[in-house]
């Protein structure tokens, strides 16, 4: 990490190939790496192998090891390739799954956000087919939703936080005409939970921005994603809540198109390493603490 970047007291930890640091153009100042020392290639960018799975599981792995040993006090991530990941044989579909299993959270939960805008949600789906949405929603997702995004708003300074849940059809269902989930679930829980809705999301979105709510309780990834980086750019970030450490991550994907072409953005993952260090240093943990 740059100088400057990060505040003081809190000192970055490189984990991975040191051959892949070196390629990014690691200098000393950027904080020691931790060496996974698997002796491959460095992966050819621009796709998904399995050698790039392996590297990249394999520093996952051992950045949970610093944390399991208290040597860190947190984890930021890279952008994962699922597919590379399968095809290194790791066993876990995306970080979220390998953190509850990891923290033995099973309620652990995604939460997306622009830092420097103030804009937050999070999500009731993760990964699934669009077809499959409806059935993954239930009272018991929703609320797991909500109540991770009002904690993680908390644990911001927000003592209580102003939340909306979106509706899952346009025009929040139009009172039956285009879809019966509002009516029949949505709303009764929103009235349960103290959220404001169901509201077509598209209004949702310009509420949050104007400031009328400190976050957005949506239920599938687009209904998230899509706004966050279109009004954030690459500024977005991933916030794991709901294990007993900090990690964060990019929003963005790989961007394999940009990495074969040379043009890497480093934005995402800055603002996810001062969203963790600012985390850090609220719960007084030890980030960076590694005994070199």
């Amino acid at each position: 990490m740059r100088a400057g970047a990060l505040p003081a007291g809190v000192t970055p930890v490189l984990v991975g190939e040191k051959s892949v640091w070196l390629r990014a153009g690691w200098r000393p100042s950027d904080g020691p790496i931790r060496d996974t020392d698997l002796g491959l290639s460095v992966p050819r960018p621009g796709r998904p192998d399995a050698s790039g799975g392996k590297i990249s599981a394999a520093s996952f792995e051992e950045a949970l090891s610093l944390v399991a040993r208290g040597l860190a006090g947190g984890v930021v991530t890279a952008p994962i390739s699922k597919t590379s990941w399968s095809q290194a044989g790791y066993p876990w579909r995306d970080h979220t799954e390998r953190l509850a299993d990891f923290a033995g959270a099973s309620d652990a939960q995604m939460v997306l956000g622009v830092p420097s805008r103030g804009l937050w949600c999070a999500i009731a789906t993760r990964h699934v087919p669009i077809k499959d949405v409806p059935r993954g929603l239930n009272a018991r997702t929703i609320t797991a939703c909500a109540e991770t995004l009002t904690e993680a708003l908390r644990a911001l300074g927000r003592k209580r936080p102003r939340l909306a849940l979106c509706g899952l059809n346009p025009h929040a269902g139009e009172g039956g005409l285009i879809g019966t989930e509002e009516e029949r679930l949505l709303s009764p829980l929103a009235r349960r939970l103290g959220l404001d809705g169901p509201l077509p999301a598209d209004s949702a979105w310009r509420l949050h921005i104007e400031g009328k709510y400190d976050g957005l309780v949506c239920l599938y990834h687009d209904q998230a994603l899509i706004p966050l980086k279109a009004l954030g750019g690459l500024a977005g970030v991933n916030w794991t809540v709901g294990i007993p450490f900090v990690r964060t991550s990019p929003a963005h994907g790989t961007a394999y198109d940009a990495a074969a072409a040379g043009k890497l953005d480093a934005e995402g993952a800055i603002e996810a390493a001062r969203l963790a260090a600012r985390l850090a240093l609220l719960s007084r943990l030890p980030l960076g603490r590694t005994g070199h």
